[in-house]
């Protein structure tokens, strides 16, 4: 599938999401407006198809409301707000989407570059998908020493600009987590694994900030005292799924985290404001 057709079907996912309810006249007009269109309307066969595609790959389903003149309108809207990988993907392309149609101010829209996710990710993702190992060379920014793992690729992860990878490793049969932007080499191997079924990539990282896993580490409640300069910060951007304010005053307010305070977590708080 052209990158191009993947951004039309997101485009009409994301018009309609926001519409609301929408009728294929209107959906024109707009399509009409974007550079995608080459000044020609989206044919009503082809938008049927479109839509059928689109059930397919995302899981959303464009219906058709016949008795509030024949409005089109995403059905299980809420999903996608749940569904995070198909957010995820969504937002990714619909940003892109954006981009495209705003190139006359290309130079004034500053985007931050993931490296990592450029040249591994994709590897590793097919590996997952297939079920392969993936044998990798790794060197950590520590070291200068270059080790050789073979590894079945469980989940990937991206935390603070950087992708990750989790899987056991078959030489230390123990679960590890690898930075992708220090993976030096990387091949999708003949050998084949299975998933342990009871594996939840969410789960597994569900009492952590980010992706130091630390179990000898207890689970606890950690209230953090912030300014107010700073509680915004917090608010529209939580640092952890379990957070809470607790208490508001007018010069700060106090936020909860129930989870296990490992360094990384620490460190995290304490530019943000003080543990009390």
């Amino acid at each position: 599938m052209g990158k191009n057709l993947l951004n039309k079907y997101v485009w009409l996912i994301g018009t309609i999401y926001t519409a609301g309810k929408i009728t294929l006249e209107e959906i024109n007009r707009k399509w009409l407006a974007t550079d995608y269109s080459d000044g020609l309307e989206i044919p009503r066969r082809t938008f049927h198809n479109w839509r059928a595609v689109i059930e397919e790959l995302f899981d959303v389903n464009i219906c058709c409301d016949k008795f509030d003149g024949y409005k089109y309108y995403i059905e299980n809207a809420e999903d996608i707000k749940e569904e995070k990988m198909n957010a995820w993907l969504l937002n990714t392309v619909a940003v892109g989407n954006m981009l495209h149609e705003s190139r006359a101010v290309k130079d004034r829209i500053l985007l931050e570059d993931i490296p990592s996710g450029k040249v591994h990710l994709s590897k590793i993702i097919a590996a997952m998908k297939s079920s392969h190992t993936i044998n990798f060379q790794h060197q950590t920014f520590k070291s200068d020493k270059v080790r050789t793992f073979c590894l079945e690729p469980y989940c990937v992860k991206e935390h603070h600009r950087r992708w990750y990878v989790l899987g056991r490793s078959i030489d230390e049969d123990r679960v590890l987590i690898f930075g992708l932007d220090r993976i030096l080499s990387l091949a999708v191997a003949e050998q084949t694994f299975i998933l342990p079924p009871d594996f939840d990539a969410e789960a597994f990282f569900s009492d952590f900030y980010g992706v130091v896993v630390d179990r000898s580490v207890p689970l606890q409640t950690v209230r953090v005292k912030v300014l107010k300069e700073c509680r915004d910060y917090l608010r529209t951007l939580p640092l952890h799924h379990s957070q809470k304010e607790v208490e508001t005053c007018a010069d700060y307010s106090v936020f909860e985290f129930t989870l296990r305070p490992t360094p990384d977590f620490m460190e995290a708080v304490s530019l943000k404001g003080e543990v009390v």
